[in-house]
């Protein structure tokens, strides 16, 4: 009997032994398998073809992002010289770079005659607006990273954190269902909303680059005619100088009273302190000068080169379509409903029920949903009657969620100013056109037939005034419309390019041929 026992155990020692070797080799066996070298080809992506994985499908999201971030560095490094708006000859930016941190440069640059040109390239390249909305463009581009980092620390989390099991054996984990984006994709739909931001700040650094233009260019002008409006009166006062001495030898011969000597007197002091004035009003040009250049307030600037705009209106019709694509605040409303329509669509993404039903999905905590430890069940065991296979009880919950109603409401106030706004333009480019058209036709009146007529007036009327055939008040009166005749010549000589620099920021594009010398 004790022989049998005996047996007995060293059999089943050994089936034993053998069984522990036999799971040992099975468990070897399982860890190291690998499937065939047909099979994980065809687990592969054809050729050209991407791979439909998650973690594929994400990492390629990410590498479109900082592509996309590229793009926009590089768009920043040639900011100063490639400016939509500015139409600034590159040469000239390049050698006045040195003014946009060097003031002395900039004082140099604008110590002698000096063009409109280099006003707009200074200004480009000084004005603190630009340098406000530079930076603020700056920081847009700054989101494109912080686009993915969520995601990134979702994922990083379930990787090392919510997946970790000390079981037995390597468990991996999968990827959770709610990191699986349904599509179109709420990674990429945050990549649009950030590039459409990214686009407002753009336009608006596009409007300050566009507002200090003409600002810079309506200051030119007006310091241009008053120049001319100086060297005008100072004209006359000569002649009045000649005019008085004329009288007074005309009293003292008794032909004429001593009133038009007082009078020839009263109006040379007038005309004095209206050059006074003059040089004020050009002080206050100087001044916005320098503030828009950020230059001190003491720096003394030289005299504008003088130029005359010389050009043929665009048709009206035309200057409406222009305004309607390139007004930059039309652009930021197009600009920004598009943002919110893409922020619809991916809330709508992550409220509504993916396109797939995902019934083979599950998070990755399998390894408590089995044996000893299970905490959970690993698939749903019951059904509701409401369910169905996997579907939510209400398949459209969340699609009259308050927050997408009032996106909605947002998206079509945006839309009915958008309209709105394109109706102003066209009031705003008609008032322009007309301002630049009314300069421009009297500007021609007066040069080709006024001036002369009171040129010649003024001719007359001297030497008849010296011969006595003449009345006084008469002479008088064409020194007055001579003075008069040639202010205004030079006043519409400089509207025209007063109103040519708003007539091109309201349409939000430069409006070549440039002035000509």
């Amino acid at each position: 009997m004790k022989t049998k026992i005996a047996i007995a155990n060293v059999i089943m020692l050994g089936i034993a032994v053998s069984a522990q070797a036999g799971y040992k080799d099975m468990k070897e066996a399982y860890e190291s398998y690998r499937p065939s070298a047909y099979f994980e080809s065809q687990l592969l992506p054809a050729a050209g073809r991407r791979s439909l994985k998650t973690q594929d499908l994400f990492h390629d999201d990410v590498k479109k992002l900082n592509a996309t971030r590229s793009n926009w560095e590089k768009l920043l490094k040639e900011i100063k010289t490639n400016r939509r708006f500015s139409g600034i000859d590159p040469d000239l930016m390049l050698s006045l770079a040195a003014a946009e941190s060097d003031i002395p440069a900039a004082v140099d640059a604008l110590g002698g005659a000096f063009s409109k040109d280099i006003l707009e390239a200074l200004v480009i390249l000084r004005n603190p607006a630009i340098t406000s909305a530079e930076n603020k463009f700056r920081a847009a581009i700054e989101k494109i990273s912080q686009v993915a980092d969520l995601d990134q620390i979702l994922r990083q989390y379930s990787a090392f954190t919510e997946g970790v099991m000390t079981g037995i054996g390597p468990m991996k984990g999968k990827d959770p269902v709610s990191m699986k984006f349904p599509f179109p994709g709420v990674l990429a739909l945050k990549n649009q909303v950030v590039q459409k931001e990214i686009e407002v700040a753009r336009l608006d650094m596009e409007k300050a680059v566009r507002d200090a233009i003409a600002s810079i260019n309506k200051a030119y002008w007006n310091l241009q005619y008053l120049g001319k409006a100086r060297a005008i009166t100072q004209e006359i006062l000569t002649l009045l100088g000649h005019l008085e001495e004329v009288a007074t030898t005309r009293y003292e011969a008794g032909k004429t009273s001593y009133q038009d000597v007082i009078k020839v007197r009263i109006n040379k002091e007038t005309l004095k302190e209206k050059l006074t004035t003059l040089e004020e009003r050009e002080r206050n040009v100087e001044t916005k000068i320098l503030a828009l250049l950020n230059l001190p307030e003491e720096t003394r600037l030289g005299q504008p080169k003088p130029s005359i705009i010389r050009l043929a209106l665009p048709e009206l019709g035309t200057l409406y379509g222009l305004a309607r694509e390139q007004r930059q605040e039309i652009r930021q409303v197009r600009t920004k409903i598009e943002k919110m329509e893409r922020m619809l669509e991916m809330a709508e993404t992550m409220i509504l029920p993916p396109y797939t039903f995902n019934l083979s999905f599950y998070q990755d905590s399998a390894v408590t949903s089995v044996g000893t430890f299970n905490k959970m069940e690993a698939f749903p065991t019951s059904t509701t009657a409401s369910r169905g296979a996997g579907l939510p009880k209400n398949p459209w919950y969340g699609s009259n969620d308050a927050y997408l109603r009032q996106t909605r409401q947002k998206i079509k106030a945006l839309k009915a100013s958008l309209k709105s706004l394109e109706d102003k333009t066209t009031t705003l480019v008609r008032n322009a056109w007309f301002e630049v058209d009314r300069s421009k036709r009297e500007e021609s009146l007066y040069e080709n037939t006024v001036i002369d007529l009171s040129q010649a007036s003024l001719d007359v009327s001297t030497r008849g005034y010296e011969s006595g055939k003449v009345m006084f008040a008469d002479v008088f009166e064409s020194y007055n419309v001579w003075f008069k005749a040639n202010l205004t010549l030079e006043r519409k000589r400089s509207d025209m390019g007063i109103y040519w620099a708003e007539l091109e920021r309201v349409v939000g594009k430069r409006l070549l041929p440039t002035p000509n010398a």
